[in-house]
Formats: structure tokens, C-alpha cells, sequence
């Protein structure tokens, strides 16, 4: 065999390490420091490399068929696999889409990283033993590549990756070269095959760039701030233990009813734990949005400056204990298979096992500077994230009425010291205190001047929404000196208080209740209010797009760790196939990750809404075009007249679509879900009236935008 032959399938042999690092991100804080754990790197290195070398010294030492080789290399990946990863592979794709990163290494997520690495490796060395032009090593270890890039788009991607690729495949070609000018290659043996097929070559390694330095930005649902996630398309498993709100158990535990006691010992003495953080307000409840992923032992990380404490949670008596209780937002706990949010951080003890009786956690407390928070503008809500009527007039009134002509870190301050200082309010300690938490609660707050930390912390939540600041409400509990070093909590030291998210300085508490102020740190005293300078912009108008009040807040897992750009020399190169790309990947993708987030609006309402937007999203694409002055009647008639078997459930659609944009009663769950089963109904009789080439090109085809319909309520 020609020593240019050999350069050429060991320079291929290493393409099968494109998905390891590909893989990477999703087995640690980032894909250093994964690369640099030797529990992910030997199982994964190994399965690209071995079977890749077995694959060369048959082909050096022996004249086995190919077929002969092939063989021989994939039992090698079989055996290597079985032998440092023994789990089922067949569970590693289920797991990967339900994980959210770090993933602890092993098991069948590990199993199915070395498989794809392996069957890279082979399928790059292969093409190289046999002759092949070089164009033909590259779609095996690129496809495995791109499955990883595509998985780990919430933790990012290394920037070298690519020109890594692109300098190994230039390289490769140059051996061939070598090879063809060498009159000694190899006499008497196989004539060598094409050089290069040139376009295949650039075509196949820039989708490859696109693909690693631009492709989570490529799969970006329009009008999204984040990337689309695979991850988004499957029903997570984990579920918490109870569907109840832990703020809703306030007055149980504030009262003794619900029994709870935890000791807690490690680094320093936190006055309060965290519990569960709330995001969403209905007017009545304070609950949350939140999805829990199945978590390893590491978890998300904030971004931002923070300090790490470890804790040792001594769980004593249960009693309503769902949630993880630590210092901060937790990145590392001793238990594995719990279920976080991305968002919020917030860990819990999945329904499908038993609550431990302890657990050692690792948390970050954000560390700010309160002199700097008058010059971070808070951030305003995002659009839609607050249901008609949760925050009447009046309490937009009453915020203003406190705050006065103070804006941004100021008027929070003014607000929460209204309650906690300034407005002679009261805690309740009598032993039937009030309960609730709605807008009757904040109201009899507001007229009595006397409550619990539940009602403070609603309340201020409520009146900083009112302003239009994104802020939220948090149940946690107050810690006791305990025996020797430790420090305990039972449930009549349940506490709740409110953060409000910061373009910088991430999510800032605040301690209405009065007597409990916990907030400024006795280094860090406050400026004076009325010194402090104020943002420009008026609270309750939302910031242009780009401004930094509208950035994401740090710490928000899916949104942090965008992968870096691309060198400039390669831009060219990415422009050439971009278009194609997305032609070919992006349109089926980013409409199926839209449809499954439409499935999931909050609002009954919308969601209906959203199935008869869908549905004549999906008429367009097919050839069906309705105007978009046409009524719901129009629009049937013309749907009917050229797919007639969608009649029936196109006229129940409609029906559903005219009494939630028209009538006077609000739109149920129900009636919202058979919106979306009779939009299904319909979309597969779109599909059988087209022809096969008619359903390819409506799946690649981007559809127009159809402007959402209003319920007007």
C-alpha cells in the first residue's frame, strides 16, 4: 500500500473525532472542559480510533476483502463499546432529547456519542483505504458532526472545530495529490480513482462550516430570540411529585399544619434558602412555567459573577418537600436523575422516586454591586408574558402613586421600601393569619396595611409588573442557629420575597416584608434615591429590539452560551451554500419547532388561535391560497372547494376559531386541544389531495405569514 494512501486514511481516521468534540458540549460546562475529562474522552477518542486503526493495519498486513475489513472494524466498534459503555445504545437518542447538558458520562448518552464517533471514523477511513476521492470521507463524520451541533446549541459549540475539519480534508487532499504524482505508488496495485470531485468538496465541507459555526443560527424560529432545540419536539418525562403551588402551602406550613424540618451545614450560614421560584400570575395564583429536564449531578450554570457554597441538606421530617432547597441556583448536587428547569434553575424530586432523606448541594449565589444597580436598567417583560387582566389600572396606579417620578432601580427601591420601612405595614404573626395571594389579597393588603411575607411578595411582584419590569416571586425559607455549626429550617420558616431581572447584574431580590429586609449587604450600602440617576426610557414602555433592557437575563440556560462566529475568511465560503442549506434543512425543521411551541401557548385562547393560524399556514404551502382579507367563511369555502374530504373538520375548526375570536365565553383547554386535533385532521388531508412532489415541496417551501388573530379580550 502507497505510504501516501496510509497518510491519507490516518489524516481520515481523525475526522472521526468531529462528533467527540461535536458531542462535547453536552457532557460539561463547556466542551474544554469535557474534552479534558478523561471519563468522556477515552470511551468516545477510543471508538473513532480503534476501529479506524484496525481498518489500516488489515489493509497494510493482509489482502482481505473489503467487505472482509469492514467487518472486522465494525465488531471492533462493537466490542469496544460493550466493553467501556455497557448500556443500551438503543436508549442514548430517548435520553440525549430529554437531558437538558451537563450529562454525567456515561451510560447509554455515552454509548451513542461512541457509536456515532466510531461509525465516523470507519466511515472516513474506508472511502480512504479503497480509493476514493476525497469528497467521499467527509458525509459520515460531517453528519455525525452535525447531529452533535444540533444537540448542543444551549452550550455551544468550539470555533476551531470547523477549520479543523476544513484543514484535515485540505490536507487529506493534498496526499491524494502526492499520491497521483507519485510514479511508485503502489505498483501494480488498484489505479487510483478521481483526484477530487472539486464542487462536491467545497460544497460538502462548507455546509460542514455552516453547520458548526453557523446552523443553531440557521434552525432560529422567526421573530425567536433563541435557536430551535430538538429538544423542544419531545414530551419531557419528568414530572414534579405534586401539581400544586408551593406559594399556595404558605399558610399550612407559616402555621405549623404541614410539618418540615431540614439541618443544614457547610460553607458560611445563609439566613435564606431557596425553594421554588414562580414566574407566571393569573391574577388568582402565582405559579410556573417551568419544564423539568432529566438532570445529572452537574447542572446548568448561571452566567454572571457568582460565589459557589456547598451545603450538606439533612432532610429530618419530609412533610410537603417537592422541591430542592439550597443557598442559590444549584450546579451541582449529589443525587443524580432529578429534573431541573433551564430557566429557573429550580430542582425537583421527580414523581417516579422516592424523596431522599439528604444530599450535599453546590449553588451560586450571584455577587452585585448595589451602587451599580441605578445605572443597569431592568428589564421589561416580555411580550405576551402577562394574561389580560392580571394587573388591573389600578394597581398600575398605585404603583405609580409610590414610585413617583423614579424609574429603573430607584423606583424598585422606593416600592419595596414602601412596604418594608415607609408605609407603616405590618407582619402578620397571629395564628390564623390571611391566605391567598391573588389581586383580592393584594387589595386587603393594600387597605389593612397587615400580612404575611406571601402577600408582600405578591404584591410587590404585581405592582413591579405594573411598571412593566419582568419580575417574579420566590419561596424559600429563613434559616435558625442550630445545634453546633448548623443552622435549621422548619416549615413555620417559610419565607417568600420577589427579584426582578437586570440586564447586568441578572436576577436582583427584593425583601418587601416588613422586618425581613435581606437585600443590601452591610459593605454595600445603598445610594441615595434621590442621587441615584435615572434611565431615560419611561418603566412601562418595552425597549427596542437590540436595547440592552430587552437582553436575556443571565444564568437563562438556553439562551446563554450562543457558539461563537466564525473567522471572516470563511465567510465566503458559507455564503456560497446558505441558501441552500437552509432550503434543504431549515424550513421543515423551524416549522415543526413553531407548531410544537404554538401547541404549547399558556392561553387557551391563543392556542386555538394558533391551530387556525397553522392551518392556513399549511393551505399556503400546498397551493391553497387564501387572502388574507378573507373571513373564516371565505377561507372554508375555498379550502373545501379544492380538498373536498377536509370538509368536516375544517367546518368544526371554524366554528371553534369564530366563537373564541367573537363570542362572549372564554376558551377552555379542551376545546383549545380539539382545535389543534381537528388543524391535524385537516393537514393530512392537504397531504393525501397533493402529489409526492407537490408534499416535498411544501415541506421545503417557506409559507407566508399569516397575521395571528385577536380574541379582543
Amino acid at each position: 500500500m502507497s505510504r501516501w494512501l496510509l497518510v491519507r486514511a490516518a489524516l481520515a481516521g481523525l475526522l472521526g473525532l468531529a462528533p467527540v468534540v461535536a458531542f462535547a458540549g453536552l457532557f460539561g460546562r463547556t466542551a474544554d472542559e469535557a474534552l479534558a475529562d478523561p471519563g468522556y474522552l477515552l470511551p468516545t477518542a477510543g471508538a473513532a480510533l480503534l476501529p479506524a486503526l484496525a481498518g489500516m493495519l488489515l489493509a497494510t498486513t493482509t489482502r482481505v476483502p473489503p467487505v472482509t475489513r469492514l467487518t472486522v472494524e465494525l465488531t471492533v466498534l462493537v466490542a469496544y463499546v460493550g466493553l467501556v459503555s455497557p448500556a443500551r445504545v438503543t436508549d442514548g437518542p430517548y435520553r440525549l432529547l430529554t437531558s437538558v447538558p451537563p450529562v454525567d458520562p456515561g451510560g447509554p448518552e455515552l454509548a451513542l456519542v461512541a457509536v456515532f464517533a466510531g461509525l465516523a471514523g470507519i466511515g472516513a477511513v474506508e472511502p480512504s483505504l479503497r480509493r476514493a476521492a476525497v469528497p467521499w470521507a467527509l458525509p459520515a463524520p460531517l453528519l455525525a458532526m452535525t447531529a452533535g451541533l444540533l444537540l448542543t446549541t444551549p452550550t455551544g459549540v468550539p470555533g476551531w472545530l470547523a477549520p479543523a475539519v476544513a484543514v484535515i480534508a485540505l490536507a487529506m487532499l493534498a496526499t491524494a495529490a502526492a499520491g497521483h504524482r507519485d510514479p511508485d505508488a503502489d505498483p501494480g496495485g488498484k489505479a487510483p480513482g478521481r483526484l477530487v470531485n472539486l464542487p462536491g468538496l467545497v460544497l460538502v465541507l462548507a455546509a460542514g462550516a455552516a453547520a458548526s459555526l453557523l446552523g443553531p443560527a440557521l434552525v432560529t424560529v422567526a421573530g425567536e430570540r433563541t435557536p430551535a432545540d430538538p429538544r423542544d419536539l419531545v414530551a419531557q418525562p419528568v414530572r414534579p411529585r405534586t401539581g400544586s403551588s408551593p406559594l399556595a402551602q404558605f399558610p399550612a406550613l407559616r402555621t405549623g399544619k404541614l410539618g418540615l424540618r431540614l439541618t443544614v451545614t457547610g460553607d458560611g450560614t445563609p439566613d435564606r434558602l431557596r425553594y421554588a421560584t414562580l414566574d407566571r400570575f393569573d391574577g388568582t395564583y402565582w405559579t410556573s412555567a417551568a419544564t423539568y429536564w432529566r438532570a445529572g449531578r452537574q447542572l446548568p450554570a448561571p452566567t454572571g459573577p457568582a460565589e459557589l457554597v456547598t451545603q450538606q441538606i439533612r432532610i429530618d421530617q419530609r412533610g410537603p418537600l417537592e422541591w430542592l432547597v439550597s443557598a442559590g441556583r444549584p450546579v451541582e448536587v449529589s443525587l443524580g436523575g432529578l429534573g431541573v428547569d433551564r430557566t429557573t434553575g429550580d430542582v425537583i424530586f421527580p414523581e417516579n422516586r422516592p424523596a431522599p432523606d439528604g444530599y450535599t448541594v453546590r449553588s451560586a449565589v450571584p455577587r452585585f454591586t448595589v451602587a451599580d444597580l441605578p445605572a443597569d436598567p431592568p428589564a421589561v417583560l416580555p411580550p405576551g408574558s402577562v394574561p389580560a387582566g392580571s394587573v388591573p389600572a389600578g394597581l398600575l396606579a398605585e404603583a405609580t402613586s409610590i414610585t413617583g417620578a423614579s424609574a429603573g432601580y430607584p423606583a424598585l427601591r422606593r416600592l419595596a421600601d414602601h412596604f418594608a420601612r415607609n408605609g407603616d405595614y405590618r407582619l402578620d404573626t397571629s395564628p390564623r393569619p390571611p391566605a391567598g395571594h391573588g389581586l383580592y389579597q393584594i387589595d386587603r393588603l393594600l387597605e389593612t396595611r397587615n400580612g404575611t411575607a406571601e402577600q408582600y411578595a405578591s404584591a410587590f411582584a404585581v405592582l413591579a409588573r405594573a411598571l412593566g419590569y419582568d419580575a417574579r416571586v420566590v419561596v424559600g425559607f429563613r434559616t435558625r442557629t442550630g445545634p453546633g455549626d448548623s443552622r435549621v429550617v422548619t416549615g413555620r420558616d417559610v419565607d417568600a420575597w420577589a427579584e426582578v431581572r437586570f440586564t447586568n447584574a441578572g436576577w436582583v431580590p427584593f425583601h418587601p416584608t416588613p422586618g425581613q429586609s435581606g437585600d443590601r449587604r452591610p459593605d454595600q450600602p445603598d445610594p441615595p434615591p434621590s442621587s441615584a440617576p435615572e434611565p431615560a426610557r419611561t418603566p412601562n414602555t418595552p425597549n427596542p429590539a437590540g436595547s440592552p433592557g430587552s437582553a436575556a437575563p443571565p444564568g437563562a440556560g438556553p439562551d446563554a452560551g450562543r457558539p461563537e462566529s466564525g473567522p471572516p475568511w470563511l465567510a465566503v465560503a458559507l455564503l456560497s451554500v446558505l441558501g441552500l442549506f437552509v432550503l434543504v434543512g431549515a424550513p421543515p425543521t423551524a416549522k415543526q419547532a413553531i407548531r410544537a411551541r404554538r401547541r404549547r401557548l399558556d392561553d387557551p385562547g391563543r392556542r386555538l388561535l394558533a391551530a387556525w393560524r397553522d392551518t392556513l399556514e399549511r393551505c399556503a404551502e400546498t397551493g391553497v391560497t387564501v387572502s388574507r382579507a378573507s373571513t373564516t367563511g371565505e377561507a372554508l369555502a375555498t379550502l373545501t372547494g379544492r380538498v373536498p374530504a377536509a370538509d368536516g373538520p375544517a367546518r368544526a375548526l371554524v366554528a371553534l376559531v369564530d366563537a373564541a375570536a367573537y363570542g362572549p365565553a372564554r376558551v377552555s383547554i379542551v376545546e383549545a386541544d380539539r382545535a389543534w386535533a381537528l388543524a391535524d385532521t385537516v393537514r393530512r388531508q392537504l397531504a393525501v389531495a397533493s402529489s409526492r412532489r407537490q408534499r416535498i415541496a411544501a415541506a421545503l417551501r417557506v409559507p407566508p405569514r399569516i397575521p395571528a388573530v385577536g380574541t379582543g379580550r
